[in-house]
């Protein structure tokens, strides 16, 4: 078997992991969510405005930083973009355990958290 075969046997066991369908389930929510939507947008509207001002050597308004800090806290209330970000944290932890085990493989040594 060739390493481009094991590397799409590997994509289909990760595609079949549950973590990975209850990612594409909490996308499909986030997708279908005007309001988790609306707040996703806002918080990156903010977020560009205000790493904007930062960058053109402008110290952000006090009414700039509120804004942003309670759009984020509205957008990290909603139960969809939770769902999500919950979702996506464990996939990323799945996806962490396979990438160890690759380099586990290359190199024999494990990977020890907070060590390189």
């Amino acid at each position: 078997m060739s390493l481009e075969d094991k590397a799409k046997e590997l994509g289909q066991e990760i595609r079949e992991t549950e973590e990975y369908q209850e990612l594409e389930r909490a996308g499909d929510n986030l997708k279908s969510d005007p309001t988790a939507q609306e707040l996703i947008q806002a918080v990156q509207e903010a977020q560009k405005t205000l790493e904007f001002s930062q960058q053109s050597g402008v110290q952000p308004g006090e009414e700039q930083v509120t804004n942003f800090n309670n759009l984020r806290e509205q957008m990290h209330s909603n139960l969809t973009v939770r769902s999500f970000m919950k979702a996506q944290e464990d996939f990323n932890n799945v996806m962490k355990t396979v990438n160890d085990a690759i380099s586990y493989g290359i190199t024999g040594e494990k990977n020890v958290e907070g060590e390189k």
